[in-house]
């Protein structure tokens, strides 16, 4: 991990923003660094002495004298940072004001070899009062559902938000400079910008990491620019049927004295009026929730978390949680949030993200077999940047994401009181596997024209010439276990416009269907599916764009209820988007949305 830059002492002031700095005659150190003897603003031949020093002992032994800080009284714990530095707990009661007689800080910290023995604190915990104890002595942030936050934690919330639009763009605690580290249309002017824009993860392994790095420290830029020390980030659980319309929050008042509201285009009127609602199969995981691998090979979406693949904004297929429901909310919501160009631009992404991380645990918690890439050295490795509440560039790999609790100190309102602990384990290099590749057994007409996305449904033939017949025969019959895949390929469009698709194969001619018919198989939404060009990758062919679905199950359904036809499949694709409060479903946008340039029926 880098060094991280040293600035004015003042800057505690800033990240510990709650607390009201009165300095003692002795000032502060600069933060984030505190070292054993010098404290090292320079090369080592330019040291600038501190009072501020570690006292020998840890808290167990004693408590820090003024102006010292002590180890937290408690070996290693798996997954730290570099272990054994773990929590430290300082007496500045002489320089805070809010500190009382008796009272501690405890922060985490992780130690810097190169520097004097240093220490960089890396986040403010809490006051804590002795006896110290062999554990944090304060509990971790707790991500609440927004539906349970009081007035107070609204007003926060807001405040927050606000202080954040308010700074320059260029501030890497802006609003708008975070938003952009998710991607941009905005033109960078400065170098740090242009290292820092357009960096979101997704199409791969690394969606959820990076996205859960992402959203902790937004986390800690919003609590110190709300000046609330309790402020956490809370997520929408859409998947509460009664939780499925934007938060009140988020539209009353519907003026620019709420920080929250964006006014349509942004966002669509019937969301910002509170009439509007996501469905139910817009924000079903069940299909997600089956898969008990977490990754998949090179080139398949087939699992949980998305495919092995190197790390880049915008790869595909995508997994299948990112596909159903992350994916299809953002389409569905419209507006800003349909395009991962603009979306952190609108408040309600941040709540979003915060529930798709809270089902990834969810997800782990089911058991199973089901486990995070923990002996995948680039998955665990693999660095990314970000900025932290002062405005430092700092580093994170998925080593250090994977336990909320005990290496970001953060919950959710829902998790379990006792969470499984991360074990170290042994990594040994592993590449990128080779891309997947698929037996295509049949494909809809050459040569005919793109098929066209609209506010209509669309039915796609794809014929079974004879080898594809015996093929899928020999599946029904449980004479090979391999799996069949549907892929819709050559997928192009400009902007989703607040549409997405249910995708059904042979359902009866004249029946209503919905998600929860065996004809369903997935649902198709644009978001992020869209070639883009990062430093060392060149930019794929628009052609090349594809999702996938996993077919085997309603195959052998279908021949089970004698409903499969020899001759052809047919893929109905049905538009779908917001619905009333009671159900109805909203009219969709006119035009056309996307298009697709084949559908191909495959084996694995």
């Amino acid at each position: 991990m880098r060094l991280l830059r040293l600035f004015l002492a003042s800057s505690v002031c800033f990240v510990l923003g709650a607390y009201d700095c009165a300095f003692a005659q002795t000032p502060l150190p600069s933060f984030p660094l505190y070292c054993q003897g010098p404290l090292q603003t320079g090369p080592p031949a330019q040291p600038t002495l501190t009072p501020y020093t570690w006292a020998s002992q840890g808290a167990g032994a004693a408590n820090p004298a003024p102006g010292q800080c002590v180890w937290a009284d408690r070996g290693p714990r798996p997954g730290e940072m570099v272990g054994g530095d773990g929590n430290s707990i300082c007496d500045w009661s002489g320089s805070f004001s809010n500190l009382g007689a008796g009272q501690f800080l405890e922060v985490g910290v992780y130690r810097d070899p190169a520097v004097n023995n240093c220490m960089h604190l890396t986040h403010y915990i809490g006051i804590v009062s002795p006896p110290f104890s062999a554990v944090p002595a304060l509990p971790p942030f707790v991500r609440q559902s927004i539906a349970t936050l009081s007035a107070t934690q609204i007003a926060s919330l807001r405040h927050g938000i606000q202080v954040m639009m308010s700074r320059q763009t260029t501030d890497p605690t802006s609003y708008r400079f975070q938003a952009n580290i998710h991607g941009t249309y905005d033109t960078t002017t400065t170098s740090q910008e242009s290292q820092a824009w357009d960096q979101c993860e997704h199409g791969s392994f690394y969606f959820f990491s990076w996205h859960r790095m992402y959203l902790y420290f937004f986390d800690r830029i919003l609590r110190t620019a709300s000046g609330d020390p309790t402020l956490v980030l809370p997520y929408w659980n859409w998947g509460d049927p009664s939780q499925r319309s934007l938060p009140s929050a988020f539209w009353q008042p519907s003026d620019s004295t709420n920080s929250l509201y964006i006014a349509p285009p942004g966002r669509p009127t019937a969301l910002d009026n509170g009439t509007a609602q996501l469905d139910a199969g817009t924000v079903d995981f069940s299909n997600a929730f089956g898969y008990t691998n977490f990754e998949s090979a090179n080139g398949s979406g087939l699992s949980f978390g998305g495919q092995e693949a190197s790390a880049m904004q915008f790869n595909f297929p995508h997994g299948e949680l990112e596909s159903q429901p992350h994916d299809v909310v953002h389409g569905a919501l419209g507006g800003l949030m349909d395009d991962p160009d603009t979306a952190a631009q609108d408040p309600i992404f941040w709540l979003h993200h915060a529930n798709i991380d809270r089902l990834w645990n969810r997800w782990l918690q089911q058991g199973g077999g089901r486990q995070d890439p923990l002996n995948d050295s680039a998955w665990m490795n693999t660095t990314f940047e970000f900025f932290d509440e002062a405005g430092h560039a700092v580093d994170l790999t998925g080593s250090q994401i994977i336990d909320t609790v005990g290496e970001l100190n953060y919950r959710y309102d829902d998790d379990p009181t006792t969470m499984a602990q991360f074990h170290p384990v042994q990594f040994h290099p592993t590449p990128v596997s080779p891309r997947l590749i698929l037996k295509t057994l049949a494909t809809s007409q050459a040569g005919a024209a793109r098929i066209q996305l609209s506010g209509e449904p669309v039915s796609v033939s794809v014929p079974l010439p004879e080898n594809a017949v015996s093929q899928l025969r020999a599946f029904i019959e449980h004479k090979v276990e391999n799996k069949i895949i549907l892929q819709l390929n050559d997928i192009q469009y400009e902007r989703a416009r607040g549409i997405y698709y249910e995708i059904y194969i042979d359902p009866p001619k004249g029946e209503k269907v919905n998600f929860h018919s065996p004809y369903y198989v997935g649902s198709l939404s644009f978001f992020a599916l869209k070639p883009h060009s990062m430093a060392g990758h060149p930019v794929a062919p628009r052609s090349s764009v594809f999702t996938e679905y996993d077919i085997s199950k309603q195959v052998r359904d279908l021949s089970a209820r004698g409903a499969w036809n020899p001759k052809e499949m047919s893929v109905i694709l049905v538009p779908r988007g917001l619905v009333r409060r009671n159900g109805e479903p909203l009219p969709l946008p006119a035009g056309i949305a996307g298009t697709l340039g084949r559908v191909t029926i495959a084996t694995q």
